[in-house]
């Protein structure tokens, strides 16, 4: 998913376990980035993670696919 500013992919590593990236830039924006920054909430089910960005400036969240997803990690 592609954002600007912002990506995130799933890719495998050399153990064929799959490897949760991104990136996240938001300083070239307006306000040197209007104070977004990426938040993870990790699940009590042990696999699951949201991904959501927030900016205290605003008291808001981005919510375009490449700045709010899930995703799950594997044990």
């Amino acid at each position: 998913m592609l954002a600007k500013g912002v990506g995130y992919s799933t890719d495998t590593n050399d153990c064929g376990k799959a490897v949760q990236q991104m990136w996240v830039n938001y300083q070239n924006g307006p306000l040197g980035g209007e104070g977004y920054l990426r938040l993870l909430e990790f699940l009590p089910d042990g696999k699951t993670v949201h991904a959501k960005t927030y900016s205290p400036f605003y008291d808001t969240y981005l919510q375009d696919p490449g700045n709010q997803f899930s995703f799950e990690i594997a044990p």
